[in-house]
């Protein structure tokens, strides 16, 4: 039921859009139900300041304007990030922020252009970004008592994530991180992601679970400087030789494997939407699981192109004038999502 409800979305989607100027941005409002559409390049704000928890957001391919303050608990998707997504992409005219009442927000298949900001002095859980592009990430956990719990990042790319210190049970799965992914105090898995930034990867992060990663930039000696009681399992370092941190434990590493030969298509030291970041020799460098390290591996791997996982429509075909009894044929074909 969940599945026609999405398809139905696409298709009302592709056709309001048909109905208004061709630059004028959509995003689609669904309460219980019923079916809202907001107009123009601040219809993303307009829609968030309308909504209430438990509604779902679809952004069209455009670019929009940032809401001020996400405080709600929204389902949000856009049409993915990627430069050559069949849909185009919804791109994001700056930065988002997430404030106290957010818990449970989803916010899928953006591309922000600028960072994403969780509000200073308020506790937000449950937090998911998933497919996303972002600048940087900020949690802003200055205590305890203003922790961002249970969080994740899932197949993003970003330059930096930055937990501030306070948080448990997070979760960083195949991402592309172009810098610094720091300040865990605990309990964190990251797992089977691409760090690319030359001179430094993971920083001041303790007691969470590394694996199946792969960590460029570095050659000779390498370090993963102020990290205490992490375990470091089947990740690919281009380094000869790793200083994992004070009571750490590491176990089936691979170490100075060179930059050249890890993935298909790949160079120098950020990320760049025409390399391919599969595995040259994916039976080689096996994780945990069984499955090859990297964003490839484990049960669900990373989405190429990463496309949003509501339906897509994947062609289109409209005439150019109606038929004899006055009707305009329209051919449209969509595709649900296996993820």
């Amino acid at each position: 039921m969940k599945t026609k409800q999405l398809i139905i979305t696409a298709v009302i989607l592709f056709f309001c859009t048909l109905a208004t100027v061709a630059q004028d941005p959509v995003t689609t409002l669904q309460h219980k139900g019923t079916t809202t559409l907001f107009y123009g390049i601040e219809s993303f704000a307009q829609a968030v300041n309308a909504a209430v928890n438990n509604d779902t957001l679809y952004i069209q391919a455009c670019t929009m304007n940032p809401p001020g303050l996400i405080t709600k608990k929204l389902y949000i998707v856009g049409a993915g990030h990627f430069l050559d997504s069949s849909n185009g992409r919804t791109v994001i005219a700056g930065g988002l922020t997430i404030g106290k009442g957010a818990d449970s927000l989803h916010i899928e298949g953006l591309y922000i252009r600028d960072d994403i900001n969780y509000e200073s002095g308020s506790s937000i859980n449950y937090v998911q970004i998933t497919r996303c592009r972002l600048n940087n990430a900020s949690f802003n956990s200055s205590s305890a008592t203003v922790s961002k719990n249970y969080c994740s990042f899932e197949e993003c790319i970003s330059n930096s994530i930055d937990f501030s210190g306070y948080g448990t049970n997070l979760l960083v799965r195949h991402c592309i991180i172009n810098g610094r992914l720091s300040t865990i105090n605990g309990s964190a898995i990251i797992d089977g992601n691409v760090f690319i930034q030359q001179n430094y990867n993971l920083v001041n992060v303790f007691s969470s679970l590394i694996q199946n990663n792969i960590f460029c930039g570095q050659t000779g000696y390498g370090s993963i400087t102020g990290v205490v009681s992490n375990f470091y399992s089947n990740n690919l370092f281009t380094a000869n030789a790793i200083s994992f941190g004070q009571d750490s434990r590491d176990s089936n590493n691979y170490l100075g494997v060179s930059q050249v030969d890890i993935f298909v298509n790949q160079s120098g030291n950020s990320f760049d939407y025409t390399h391919d970041y599969h595995l040259k020799n994916p039976e080689k460098y096996i994780g945990t699981d069984g499955t090859q390290v990297g964003l490839y591996g484990g049960p669900i791997p990373f989405k190429e192109k990463g496309l949003p996982s509501n339906p897509q429509i994947t062609s289109k075909s409209i005439a150019r004038q109606t038929d004899a009894n006055g009707n305009l044929p329209v051919n449209i074909t969509v595709k649900a999502q296996a993820n």
